[in-house]
């Protein structure tokens, strides 16, 4: 009868001899591990599994179709597919703070007034297509193509959202001509930093494919500019979701950074998944509606008085003067002048003055320079030492205006204190130059000047 093998003859038998070939355990040690391994035959077999586990690759995530995420339909037309998805919102709905039923309450001048531009002076926010794409890029170039694209727009008692997606990039053909047909209907185009980006991106896409932007000549209210003028100098950030944030009240939940899109969309067209995408989508419907919120309040702050910041009284200040609205201005300016502190109080005074100047009144606005010189304003100082040298013919007062500019300038060091310290010595070597001419007129002794 044969007896069964002990677990030490076992292992003796898989000990390998000085020349022999390895024993297939240690073989798949050193496969596995990179060297033979020690202990007991289980600890040794425990590892093996361990490491084995390890390296076994993991399953691939089902990849969920686009139509399963986003409620949309395809569309065929003359020159292929493309993929349309379709949602609105009623127009007594709100955009954080604002609601969307004010589209019919601005004034069509107004977007020429928040802008100073004239061809927008006629400008119909209601009639208006607000347009945001998401592309292949952030940077531009011939290589970027906008893969969604999105437009808002009022119909009826509805704010409607249309977004145009190219599965692939064989569908971009269709998808412009889906997208020019319906731009037909508008003669009004809203963006967001759309004339640096969005437009000449979709111009260049349209040249490709031998078709034309049908907007390219329209009125186009570019949203960020007076943005800017408007809140910059309170807000840290003018971007898109940075105003959503400060002025509507509006934080947005598992939004996707726009840097990260791209990737995005070079994933879903190599895996087919659009559960990443889905959130494309949601972000792209967003920026519209927030744009469009932000254009209403834009033009209500231009129309009323929302401004209660000293700064943003000051900047919807500046916004009325460039449209030539001087008395509305002057209110603003006076309104920021009362309430501001420090520079922004002392730029409120300079705006006073050219006014004042503008108008003529040069006694106001002597007084104005003079309070702005008292806060250490330079320019303050130069209007008011053209005006005691031109206007009063006081050279003298002129120039201690000219000496304390220059003792506050030569203790910066930045260029522009250097350039304006340049202008005033030019100015007080004229002024000692004509105080040495009266001298000499009245025959009198020279005078003694110090710095």
């Amino acid at each position: 009868m044969l007896s069964t093998p002990s677990l030490q003859d076992r292992l003796r038998r898989l000990r390998r001899d000085p020349g022999a070939s390895p024993a297939p355990l240690e073989a798949l040690e050193e496969t596995l591990l990179g060297e033979a391994g020690e202990g007991s035959l289980k600890a040794r077999l425990e590892r093996l599994v361990a490491t084995a586990s390890r390296c076994r690759p993991r399953p691939q995530p089902v990849a969920v179709p686009l139509e399963e995420l986003v409620q949309g339909m395809r569309i065929e037309n003359e020159r292929g597919e493309f993929f349309l998805m379709e949602a609105g919102v009623h127009l007594e709905a709100r955009q954080g703070e604002v609601p969307l039923s004010r589209f019919y309450t601005v004034a069509s001048n107004t977007v020429g007034v928040l802008t100073a531009e004239p061809e927008l002076t006629s400008f119909d926010l209601s009639s208006a297509v607000f347009l945001d794409t998401e592309t292949t890029g952030l940077a531009g170039g011939a290589g970027t193509a906008a893969f969604l694209v999105g437009i808002g727009y009022v119909e009826g008692d509805r704010f409607l959202v249309r977004q145009y997606f190219m599965r692939d990039y064989h569908e971009e053909a269709s998808l412009l001509h889906a997208l020019a047909s319906d731009l037909r209907r508008f003669s009004h185009l809203v963006t967001f930093n759309g004339k640096m980006f969005d437009l000449p991106l979709l111009d260049a896409r349209y040249r490709l494919n031998r078709e034309r932007f049908p907007l390219t000549e329209a009125p186009h209210l570019d949203l960020l500019h007076p943005a800017r003028r408007l809140w910059k100098a309170r807000l840290e950030s003018c971007r898109l979701q940075s105003l959503e944030r400060e002025l509507l009240g509006l934080y947005r939940d598992d939004d996707i950074p726009g840097e990260e899109i791209p990737q995005v969309y070079f994933d879903y067209v190599r895996r087919r998944d659009a559960r990443a995408l889905a959130r494309v989508f949601a972000h792209n419907r967003q920026d519209i509606v927030s744009l469009a919120a932000l254009s209403i309040l834009a033009c209500q702050w231009v129309e009323g008085d929302l401004a209660e910041d000293p700064r943003d009284l000051y900047s919807l200040a500046r916004v009325l003067e460039r449209a030539r609205l001087y008395e509305r201005s002057e209110s603003e300016y006076r309104r920021a002048a009362a309430q501001g502190t420090g520079p922004l109080r002392t730029a409120a005074l300079l705006g006073l003055a050219a006014r004042a100047k503008r108008a003529g009144d040069l006694e106001e606005a002597a007084g104005l320079w003079a309070a702005a010189a008292e806060a250490g304003e330079p320019l303050a100082m130069h209007e008011l030492a053209m005006q005691h040298e031109h206007r009063r013919r006081d050279p003298e007062a002129a120039l201690a205006v000219v000496d304390r500019a220059l003792d506050l300038l030569e203790r910066r060091e930045d260029q522009r204190s250097r350039r304006l310290a340049n202008a005033f010595w030019r100015r007080r070597e004229r002024l000692l130059r004509k105080q040495e001419a009266a001298r000499r007129r009245r025959g009198g002794r020279p005078a003694e000047t110090a710095i």
